[in-house]
């Protein structure tokens, strides 16, 4: 979510709203002069909602007016004065807007939300990546459409969603489907699918609050299932294997150069899987040795500004070395995109690795583990990692506690050091 900056004050009108310029890291709210609660959002993609803020007692509301564009600033002015003035006689806007909408909302299924959301839910959040949209669309789709499809939108309560949640982590919409000419997708279900699906509904249902659809999101009083925090990370041995796996199979021709090299800048850098695959010229910098995303680019927190990933001159000697062929560092056959994620050349290095239970994103947690084992800070891990929140990182934590017991050690053998030689001195004295 957007940043909000102070609002600022200024008369709303068609010259004022023309010369305000989004900000590319927060909302920008400016309140009317003239209008006691009237104010226009500027959000960063540069769509403007008028709004209306208002207190009743107990607690402040806000009617969203609309859009610029679906309204003149004179169209919602006029409503802004409608609606103090139904304030000033004790009336509740927001309230009885939501009630009426409640009327309709009541007898809308949850199929028709999830296909309405999955729709515009990406004009509405710009800033979300696609594939973020991907996994929201496979979650809702195959976990929550089985299940709750056929309710009505004023049935999911927060009993209803956990239980829902309880099915999907007791493997109750597990299934085998067809996805591509020789592709098969399986869905298994279990705790993490369930607490991914649960997330994703959250996400919907926060939405249809923002939409009007509902009133709160039930999804908030509903516990969901943690994850058992086990990290698969690689032993120097392993590592070393699967280096020589890529090495032997690329020489062999049994895996592409470009996957090799793919594989080699995951291990080499910690980056997202999909952030090499999809890496483009433009975002690499060899003489700075880094490669700076663009916000769609990647996952820091929805940041609307590029993500740099420091590259060592290992990485920076495999990119300078691929002949520049397509705007992509890993075109596909015929240049215009990126290539196909290579899972089968993965699976063949693992195998002739001899390692089970790994995946690409694997080297990413290794890099954490054997940077923070090596001494490197969490902060630092954090940021070359590019997590916007140090609780991210902090994963990695017992790599840092390793290292102080070691440190510990150190200082546990300086005291028996000393005790030793006291009581040698102490022996020698009585002598």
């Amino acid at each position: 979510m957007a940043k909000r900056e102070p609002s600022r004050r200024a008369r709303l009108n068609k010259r004022t709203l023309d010369a305000i310029q989004p900000d590319a890291d927060k909302d920008i709210i400016v309140m009317d002069t003239e209008i006691k609660g009237f104010r226009v959002r500027i959000r960063p993609s540069g769509r403007k909602t008028f709004e209306f803020r208002y207190r009743v007692p107990g607690r402040q509301r806000l009617y969203v007016i609309g859009d610029l564009g679906e309204k003149t600033a004179d169209e919602a002015s006029k409503e802004a004065i409608r609606l103090a003035g139904q304030v000033a006689s004790g009336g509740d806007p927001q309230s009885e807007k939501l009630g009426e909408r409640e009327t309709v909302n009541a007898a809308r299924k949850v199929s028709e939300i999830i296909t309405e959301y999955l729709r515009e839910g990406p004009t509405d959040k710009p800033d979300k990546r696609a594939s973020s949209w991907d996994v929201d669309r496979i979650n809702l789709q195959r976990h929550a459409l089985p299940v709750l499809g056929k309710k009505y939108l004023s049935e999911l309560t927060p009993q209803v969603l956990a239980n829902w949640q309880a099915a999907v982590a007791d493997g109750k919409t597990a299934l085998t489907e067809k996805t591509k000419a020789r592709g098969v997708a399986k869905v298994t279900g279990g705790r993490g699918a369930a607490s991914r699906a649960m997330q994703c509904m959250s996400a919907m249902m926060e939405w249809a609050v923002a939409r009007g659809l509902v009133e709160t999101n039930p999804c908030k009083r509903v516990k969901r299932y943690q994850s058992n925090g086990k990290e698969r990370y690689l032993s120097e041995d392993e590592g070393a294997a699967i280096w020589e796996a890529i090495e032997a199979l690329q020489v062999e021709g049994a895996i592409s150069g470009a996957a090799a090299d793919c594989f080699r800048l995951l291990a080499l850098t910690g980056a997202r899987r999909g952030e090499i695959v999809g890496l483009r010229w433009p975002e690499v910098d060899l003489r700075r040795g880094l490669l700076l995303l663009p916000p769609l680019r990647h996952k820091t927190g929805g940041q609307a500004r590029p993500k740099a990933i420091p590259m060592p001159s290992l990485a920076v000697s495999i990119l300078a070395a691929i002949p520049r062929r397509s705007d992509w560092v890993f075109p596909n056959s015929k240049l215009d995109g990126p290539m196909e994620p290579p899972k089968r050349a993965w699976a063949k290095v693992v195998k002739k690795a001899g390692v089970s239970g790994v995946s690409p994103h694997t080297f990413r947690h290794t890099v954490a583990s054997w940077a923070v084992a090596d001494g490197q800070s969490l902060a630092v891990v954090g940021k070359v990692l590019g997590h916007s929140r140090p609780q991210t990182t902090a994963r990695y934590a017992h790599f840092a506690a390793g290292a102080g017991v070691e440190a510990l050690e150190a200082v546990a053998g300086r005291y028996l050091s000393y005790s030793a030689r006291t009581a040698k001195e102490g022996g020698e004295d009585a002598a």
